[in-house]
């Protein structure tokens, strides 16, 4: 379905660069404090496991419906100014978090950032279409690369300031380097979409979005895709308020232990993706997701039945590993399954409906954490081992066929 291919242009690539730097900074300030967020409500505002779910279940609901229409507007206005709209609401939303002191507020923030996110998720449509096909693997995992590597000290820097200083300095910090990302975003960023190939925008448009999900869903690669993705993850991923709670209240992590164990996660991801993106390109995109779900599904109890902190930290690092390998694949799969024309909205649908199911999920895990905290790792893993299955199946029966 790329036939087209509306931008092969060579001077494209240096979106990579831009959009691997101006990440790189926001991600850093970012990650300062992002994975101490649920430890934040609890120690700040007394909020129960189960309240902290469901601000994550309203974040991660902003993130899966504002995916769409950004994806809808990328495709009338550009992607590059959707993008620098989405920096400038997260920076918006991190401002919030620094300067509330009441846990509404603070709730609020959240979700605020979370349409920041789903805009942003055009980023991936921009990187598809700013190289030629056989390289968007490769060029996913070294974008990936660019935007995590120095956010791997984030949380050792993040864990030690929350000790002296408190929260803060690092939301102004976050908020500060996202809005100097907008900046070099306006400034160097090349649209990918030329103004002859852009959807007019009108109250049409409603009717194109449900065309599309049609179309996903009529397209037996997007399906299958779909609902795999919408089952794996489910209820414990290595972003979701889960590790940080469990890393605090089940294994005795402090706010310093928790910043060691994050920064190994993300120094993991930043030397992972570019070779992964490499390796997806090499071995198929399909390949490189079973391989990541195998591994994830089976080392993830490392990290959960640790003796002790350094068995933790192993084992949180092997879970990221792995669940970082499909990353790079996916998203240059379903940029590839998706017509060129209207390839913006049909991955901002394809994420929204992947994550419609995590929204409910993640209030159910906070009822399971609440019960016995290993819980939403068993189901987790439950849901990740059906998922893995129809995979498989899928792929076996695309060779019989």
């Amino acid at each position: 379905m790329d036939s087209e291919g509306l931008n092969r242009h060579p001077d494209l690539e240096s979106n990579i660069l831009v959009m691997g730097l101006s990440s790189m900074l926001a991600t850093f300030g970012n990650t300062l404090w992002f994975y101490f967020l649920p430890v934040y409500y609890s120690q700040e505002f007394s909020a129960s496991p189960f309240q902290i779910s469901a601000i994550y279940a309203a974040w991660l609901a902003m993130v899966a419906f504002g995916s769409s229409p950004a994806g809808a507007l990328a495709d009338t206005y550009g992607r590059k100014s959707v993008i620098v709209f989405s920096s400038l609401v997260s920076s918006l939303a991190i401002f919030v978090f620094a300067f509330s002191n009441n846990f509404l507020l603070s709730a609020i923030a959240l979700p605020i950032s979370g349409l920041g996110s789903s805009f942003f998720l055009v980023t991936n449509t921009l990187v598809a279409e700013s190289v030629e096909t056989e390289k968007r693997g490769t060029a996913f995992g070294k974008y990936s690369t660019m935007s995590g590597v120095a956010a791997a000290f984030s949380p050792i820097l993040g864990g030690l300031a929350i000790s002296n200083r408190g929260y803060m300095p690092l939301f102004l910090i976050g908020a500060s380097l996202t809005l100097v990302a907008a900046v070099m975003r306006v400034l160097f960023l090349k649209e990918t979409l030329p103004k002859s190939a852009r959807s007019i925008f009108s109250g049409s448009k409603l009717k194109t979005y449900f065309a599309s999900a049609r179309d996903i869903l009529g397209n037996r690669i997007l399906l299958v895709l779909v609902l795999v993705y919408s089952m794996y993850n489910l209820f414990a991923d290595q972003n979701s308020f889960v590790p940080p709670l469990y890393a605090k209240e089940v294994l005795g992590f402090n706010p310093f232990g928790l910043g060691v164990l994050f920064s190994v996660v993300l120094l993991v991801v930043a030397a992972s993706r570019y070779p992964f993106g490499k390796l997806s390109d090499k071995i198929g995109r399909k390949n490189a997701i079973i391989i990541s779900w195998i591994g994830e599904i089976s080392v993830v109890y490392v990290f959960v039945f640790a003796t002790n902190h350094s068995i933790a930290v192993i084992g949180i690092a092997l879970w990221m590993l792995f669940g970082v390998m499909d990353s790079p694949a996916i998203n240059a799969w379903v940029a590839e399954a998706s017509p060129s024309r209207s390839r913006g909205l049909s991955m901002g649908v394809f994420y929204t409906i992947t994550f419609i199911p995590t929204i409910p999920a993640l209030l159910v895990s906070g009822y399971l954490f609440a019960i016995r905290p290993q819980l939403p790792f068993y189901a987790n893993s439950l849901m990740g081992l059906v998922a893995l299955i129809l995979l498989v199946g899928f792929s076996r029966k695309k060779r019989d066929a």
